[in-house]
C-alpha cells in the first residue's frame, strides 16, 4: 500500500455513529434469551419449553464472547475518534499559537 500512492481514508462521522450502534447490537443481543421467557405458557408441549431453555442457555453461553467482541469494537472506534479529535484540538491550538500564516510561524517582516 506504501508503494502505490494509495491512502486509507475514515468517514469520522461515521465511525463516530459506529461504536453507539455496537452497543445498541449487543443491548438487543443480550435480552432475546429473556424474550422466549413469557412465551412459555403458549408453547404447550414441556419437550418445546425444553428445548428454547437449553437453546436459550447455549445462547446465553456464546454470546459473553460475542459482547465483549463488541464492546471491545465499540471502544476501538471510540479511542479513534477521541485521539483524531484531540490531534486535530492540538493541531488548532499550535497553528493559533504560531499565527496561523501556514509559514511554519515566520512573521513578515
Amino acid at each position: 500500500m506504501a508503494d502505490s500512492g494509495e491512502r486509507m481514508a475514515i468517514p469520522l462521522s461515521e465511525l463516530s455513529e459506529f461504536g453507539p450502534q455496537l452497543r445498541s447490537v449487543k443491548d438487543y443481543m443480550n435480552r432475546t434469551g429473556d424474550t422466549f421467557d413469557q412465551y412459555n405458557d403458549s408453547f404447550g408441549d414441556e419437550r418445546i419449553v425444553s428445548a428454547l431453555d437449553d437453546f436459550v442457555s447455549g445462547w446465553k453461553d456464546g454470546r459473553g464472547d460475542i459482547s465483549a467482541q463488541l464492546e471491545g469494537l465499540a471502544e476501538m472506534a471510540d479511542t479513534v475518534i477521541q485521539t483524531v479529535g484531540d490531534f486535530e484540538n492540538d493541531l488548532e491550538s499550535s497553528l493559533s499559537e504560531s499565527g496561523g500564516d501556514g509559514g511554519g510561524g515566520q512573521q513578515p517582516v
